[in-house]
């Protein structure tokens, strides 16, 4: 139990946020923290609807920075934490959550408590049920996919008390995790250039990488306004995002042995691409990493994430799937061709790696 007073920062970037800010703002400041000196900070992220005015007059108490541009989540939260380090310097702490999210009492102290007790964590993530479906999942923690996608788990799944232990998961939903400002001190939050999407990826595997767990905390209860919906809107930054992924995170020789896997998978996603209207966007990915700026910025990124990691892609991949789990992709193709093929693949080559 947390005995000392330690000061902890609520962070939370908003777009067009107005409509939620009000139960999320009332629940976190309702919340049982104990001693906790709780700051809130709400970034955000030149909204139209008057989010910055709303606050000033409803929510004094919180402490808001208006960005002059939308930022994506990543710098959102980036331009946060820059914000937290000049106007808190003492928090241990930082607790990011979605504008959309409501907190059960004391789900701030249970992910403090959980990182005071366990120094070799670097993220600790509540349990996030859907708030539509309190009694349903929203997640317990992400997984990645070998191939760099990440989703879900557990999506839609009753809560009947079979994720009530904390375990180590591949990165945590950006809804609602806690940080120790150690470590952002040092490696940083999110990487801007993921603007949205697959940053908390990007922030999960840098901390697995340095020898650092992924935490599920289930005593931290969130409720998340969550809907899955098959939008392709954004697919061009999924499908960026997943590949600086790969190519800053996998040694040579892992990318070199699931070539073949790459190469079937984006066969697969040009003809999904097509489809679904959307193949503008896929190919407009692959004109992002023909600029020489590009490629500069990914050999930085890479030698500098290989350089400061500490374990191997043995220890780095072995929880990584070959199979597409996420109740949110269960289509044919999916389940009768995707998952055997590339779950075999990976049976396969994960056993090969020794480096």
């Amino acid at each position: 139990m947390v005995t000392n007073m330690l000061e902890v920062v609520v962070l939370i970037v908003s777009y067009n946020g107005r409509r939620y800010l009000d139960e999320c703002l009332a629940s976190v400041f309702a919340s049982d923290d104990g001693p906790l000196i709780r700051r809130v900070l709400v970034v955000d992220n030149a909204s139209p609807d008057g989010t910055v005015a709303y606050l000033a007059e409803s929510w004094p108490q919180v402490d808001c920075l208006a960005s002059p541009k939308n930022l994506g989540f990543a710098g959102g939260n980036n331009l946060g934490w820059e914000e937290i380090q000049r106007r808190f310097p003492n928090a241990k702490y930082v607790a990011l959550l979605n504008q959309d999210t409501v907190v059960a009492s004391g789900w701030l102290r249970e992910l403090v408590e959980f990182l005071e007790k366990h120094p070799d964590t670097g993220t600790a993530q509540a349990k996030l049920l859907l708030h539509q479906q309190p009694d349903c999942f929203n997640t317990v923690g992400n997984a990645s996919h070998f191939l760099g996608f990440g989703f879900t788990t557990a999506y839609g799944e009753r809560d009947a008390g079979q994720y009530d232990q904390p375990q180590a998961i591949d990165f945590p939903s950006g809804a609602a995790f806690a940080i120790a400002t150690e470590h952002l001190r040092r490696w940083g939050l999110f990487d801007a250039s993921y603007f949205l999407y697959l940053e908390d990826a990007d922030l999960g595997w840098k901390l697995r990488q340095l020898g650092l767990a992924n935490m599920y905390v289930p005593t931290s209860v969130v409720y998340h306004k969550y809907e899955f919906k098959a939008d392709y809107r954004n697919y061009y930054y999924l499908e960026r995002n997943r590949w600086w992924l790969l190519l800053v995170y996998y040694k040579l020789a892992t990318l070199l042995l699931i070539a073949p896997a790459l190469l079937a998978m984006e066969c697969g996603q040009l003809v999904f691409a097509a489809q679904h209207g959307v193949l503008r966007q896929k190919l407009r990915a692959y004109l992002y990493y023909g600029s020489l700026r590009t490629v500069r910025e990914l050999w930085r990124a890479r030698r500098a994430a290989q350089r400061r990691r500490r374990i191997g892609d043995r220890a780095f991949l072995h929880s990584f799937l070959g199979r597409f789990q996420s109740i949110e992709l269960q289509g044919f193709l999916i389940r009768w061709i995707a998952n055997p093929w590339f779950g075999g693949y990976w049976a396969v080559a994960r056993k090969m790696i020794f480096w």
